[in-house]
């Protein structure tokens, strides 16, 4: 274990980090949220996400919510290759990789022994999404899902042109948000992705401004648990909004795309990265949620989750 960690950000800002003392763990004995308001429908345990429309209005987002709509708006064979598209999950999964999935307030029953016993091995459970919203079913989640045997961990959605990169982490830990190394939780995950049309597809940011906040996010995530966060995204959206940044090489990488034919790999990732972590390769199939994979084995991935950087 590193004693002390630096990392730029903003201008010439260095911030470091002593040596680890305590990590904190979650969730918080009480996490107050909004209830997105599901259909009978969605009130199961193998609910799809509303459309991204409700998504908006609730202010309550799923893990790639924004991706589908997007990749339509492209309209083009290419764009839907190189970018996650929703689509049935009929070719997968990706052959010989551990199974996961990610789930959000709109799968609020998840039945994780089921998913464990059809081979889902790890989940991450949205904990909060900008400054605004908690799901008041991530604490159900997260003890459910750590009573199945699934290793698991929490995101943030984020909104940048709500709050900034460390207000938002501040958030995220103050509503049951955190990380423990016990092998079982996964570090803290930024679910970074396109802004609305009313936002823009980079929130108002220049890349320079994007890079500075996900540093900002990164930095406060790391000085309370000494794990830098995975980060959620496409490799467009990271080309577009943050200029193919290459800083980020010790956060892991979870990179969405819906292979259309070649279920072996999402393809070229962004600068910061030599390889993928995560894949979110599907919007529907075996599990609730999204459907996922990992470059690690279960032995594996318990160690990189006990680990700190």
């Amino acid at each position: 274990m590193r004693t002390t960690r630096w990392r730029t950000i903003a201008v010439g800002t260095i911030l470091g980090v002593g040596a680890v003392t305590a990590l904190a763990s979650g969730p918080a004995a009480a996490v107050t949220g909004v209830d997105p308001t599901p259909t009978a429908t969605s009130s199961t345990s193998t609910a799809e996400d509303p459309s991204i429309a409700t998504m908006d209005q609730t202010g309550n987002h799923a893990m790639g919510a924004s991706i589908a709509a997007h990749a339509a708006s492209a309209g083009s064979a290419a764009g839907a290759r190189a970018q996650a598209t929703t689509q049935a999950a009929t070719g997968g999964p990706p052959p010989g990789r551990v199974q996961g999935m990610d789930v959000s307030a709109w799968q609020h029953d998840v039945d994780f022994r089921s998913a464990y016993a059809k081979g889902a091995r790890f989940a991450y459970i949205k904990v909060s999404e900008g400054v605004s919203y908690t799901s008041p079913y991530y604490p159900r989640q997260y003890n459910a899902s750590k009573n199945a045997g699934v290793i698991r961990g929490g995101y943030a959605y984020a909104q940048p042109s709500q709050a900034s990169g460390t207000a938002t982490a501040a958030y995220f830990f103050s509503h049951g948000g955190g990380w423990s190394n016990d092998g079982k939780t996964l570090p803290p995950l930024l679910d970074i992705e396109y802004g609305s049309a009313a936002q823009g597809t980079c929130y108002g940011l220049s890349q320079t401004a994007m890079v500075n906040w996900i540093l900002e996010y990164s930095t406060a995530v790391y000085d309370k648990v000494h794990r830098w966060p995975a980060i959620y995204t496409t490799t467009d959206w990271w080309k577009r909004c943050t200029g193919n940044s290459a800083k980020f090489p010790g956060n892991p990488l979870f990179v969405a795309l819906y292979p259309v034919n070649d279920f072996t790999t999402p393809g070229t990732v962004g600068a910061s990265w030599g390889r993928w972590t995560f894949w979110q390769w599907a919007s529907t199939g075996t599990f609730p949620g999204d459907q996922d994979v990992t470059v690690h084995s279960v032995s594996s991935l318990r160690v990189f989750a006990s680990r700190t950087d």
